[in-house]
């Protein structure tokens, strides 16, 4: 299928503005398990999804490109480092970083390396791809945009803070937030700043762009949209506890998950609170938002979709052990990666 109705899902969050949103429509509970695949250690990033190939990142310092129809292995690629950042697909290159601090570009059908380039910091973050420019950042504050096909770098900046986020880049601008407690807007061109808006607290998450808004969420619990031109504070909305998750957009609503242990549905316009979920104790992991549905994962092994309308619960799933990361939605599965290495595809 083409990979405008998502059975192909490249990278953190599904596109370049991390909407989150996926067209599939609202599927039944997935009850028979197509197969599933132990790998060595803790997966704690998101899997991607390209041409019948599910790529997941390992903390055994592995990426493994498994069969998405049988969970058979393709290739696996030993990248000297342990895993935690999200891989992104581009043609035939998959980006990857990892905890040595260097961003990896990979032959995503042969499973070999094209080139590295080091950013001195642990990378945990997703790199976000656009106009043949990488876009990255690490926890020593440094991000970088870099050429899709070389590694060379084009620009960087030092930022003040770590860099957890995960980047969005929308027109001309890259969206990032820090742990100097400060959402940035750089111009993708050559770094400098457009604009910069302070939060109380680090941005841990990943930002979204909707709506002409900058979306993100701090350590604070505040949730904050911003003008995505100017950084204007448009409006905000207060959780209990600290957000490290990135929101989800889909059909006019924001998707915020807390570590409060709620999912939030906000209106993309004003932020007004349409439904609160059940508590799940803690959410880290992003949501997923659907044709009619969002679906979202809790640290504590359990994974529930809704009516996005509504809040009325359409399916629970539990696969005993922690997640960390967001599940693949397609027609045919949904695929879930767990902090105890398990890898799911369900149907």
């Amino acid at each position: 299928m083409a990979m405008d109705d998502r059975t192909d899902w490249t990278t953190l969050l599904g596109d370049a503005a991390r909407s989150g949103g996926n067209p599939a429509a609202a599927r039944p509970a997935p009850t028979d398990m197509i197969w599933r695949v132990t790998l060595p250690d803790s997966v704690r990033s998101s899997p991607v999804l390209a041409d019948g190939t599910l790529y997941v990142a390992c903390r055994d310092a592995r990426l493994y490109a498994l069969d998405a129809a049988t969970g058979r292995e393709r290739w696996t690629f030993d990248a000297g480092a342990p895993l935690r950042s999200t891989p992104a697909i581009s043609g035939p290159l998959l980006l990857v970083g990892t905890d040595a601090g260097e961003l990896l570009a990979i032959d995503r059908t042969a499973g070999t390396l094209r080139w590295r380039a080091g950013l001195g910091g642990e990378i945990w973050s997703s790199a976000v791809i656009r106009d043949g420019l990488v876009f990255a950042g690490s926890t020593n504050g440094r991000f970088a945009a870099l050429a899709l096909e070389t590694g060379q770098t084009r620009w960087q900046r030092t930022l003040d803070g770590r860099i957890s986020s995960t980047a969005t880049i929308a027109g001309d601008l890259v969206y990032v937030g820090s742990g100097d407690g400060r959402v940035h807007a750089l111009r993708a061109v050559d770094g400098g700043d457009a604009w910069q808006h302070e939060t109380g607290d680090a941005v841990a998450g990943g930002t979204a762009v909707a709506g002409g808004l900058v979306l993100a969420g701090s350590e604070d619990g505040t949730f904050r949209a911003l003008d995505a031109a100017t950084g204007a504070l448009r409006w905000q909305f207060q959780a209990d506890f600290g957000i490290i998750a990135s929101p989800a957009v889909g059909g006019g609503t924001v998707f915020v998950a807390s570590r409060d242990g709620f999912l939030h549905a906000l209106r993309l316009a004003d932020g007004t609170r349409i439904w609160q979920g059940p508590d799940l104790r803690t959410i880290t992991a992003a949501p997923l938002a659907g044709d009619g549905f969002v679906c979202v994962q809790g640290f504590y092994g359990v994974t529930k979709a809704f009516d996005s309308a509504t809040g009325t619960e359409l399916w629970t799933l539990s696969l005993g052990s922690s997640l960390q990361s967001t599940p693949i939605v397609t027609p045919e599965a949904v695929y879930q990666a767990t902090d105890r290495g398990l890898i799911y595809a369900l149907r």
